[in-house]
């Protein structure tokens, strides 16, 4: 964590500000230490350079399911897509770079990975962003985040990490320029709350973009429907449209991935 991320930070609980207790830092990097919210005086940890912003009390049983599901599957994770974009000759990728793109982000911007994973989104935002632009991630599995972390360093990305549960953010009112989150909202505990969360970050007219697994209309009925269904049942989601607050415009879903995973975007309404 660098010491000048700690101005767009906040208890992810009440919102308040942060205050900080550094017990080890690399010269801008603050390796271990304390973040301390000002009104709750809730205490925030930050280890290996990764604020854990996760409160256990706001945890709830299908979070929990899931978190420790993907810190035992981080490693074949990433491993997975690796084979994936190999057999595919990038095709996986290619997909995320044209994701990327519908967040409308130009260079300085300011953006938030939600349920970053193992980063795969980070170097498309950082590729739009450019060196002199901001890019925050975070993700509810610490085991997620290690594979992470190891990528922006090795890219040398602009990007600062954050461990925490995507109903409940770590930052600060209208911050960010774009809001990016590609698969997992199926899995969230709190949906609603995690929508309401990523518009909340978001600055007024800013665009947020949201991927994962759900059929086109009828594709559950087509031999390769059927066969995926067997795989993975999170594919008869549907886009979280009655889900959506009212301050938000321009909504448009769309269907990627031979129509096996839908696309919302919208943008936060300027008033």
């Amino acid at each position: 964590m660098k010491l000048g991320s700690l101005q767009y930070l906040c208890c992810p609980v009440c919102h308040e500000e942060l205050s900080i207790d550094i017990r080890k830092q690399v010269e801008n990097e603050i390796i271990s230490g304390k973040l301390e919210c000002h009104k709750c005086q809730r205490e925030y940890y930050i280890r290996s350079g990764i604020p854990d912003f996760v409160v256990s009390q706001h945890l709830n049983e299908e979070d929990k399911k899931w978190m420790k599901i993907y810190d035992k599957m981080a490693s074949s994770y990433d491993l997975f897509f690796q084979l994936i974009s190999l057999i595919s000759l990038g095709w996986e990728l290619r997909e995320r770079r044209k994701w990327t793109k519908k967040l409308e982000i130009k260079e300085g911007d300011m953006v938030l990975d939600v349920a970053t994973g193992t980063g795969r989104n980070l170097p498309y935002i950082a590729e739009a962003v450019r060196n002199n632009g901001k890019i925050f991630a975070m993700d509810i599995s610490m085991g997620m985040l290690a594979y992470a972390k190891v990528k922006v360093k090795k890219k040398r990305m602009n990007v600062e990490l954050q461990r925490a549960n995507a109903a409940y953010l770590p930052y600060k009112d209208n911050l960010f320029d774009a809001v990016f989150h590609v698969g997992g909202i199926n899995t969230f505990g709190e949906k609603k709350k995690a929508i309401e969360e990523m518009v909340r970050v978001a600055k007024p007219g800013a665009k947020i973009v949201i991927v994962d697994e759900g059929f086109a209309p009828g594709k559950e009925k087509t031999f390769i429907g059927k066969q995926l269904l067997k795989t993975n049942i999170l594919y008869l989601s549907k886009p979280p449209i009655d889900l959506l607050p009212k301050n938000i415009e321009k909504l448009r879903v769309s269907w990627v991935l031979h129509g096996t995973f839908y696309l919302m975007e919208f943008k936060k309404t300027k008033v």
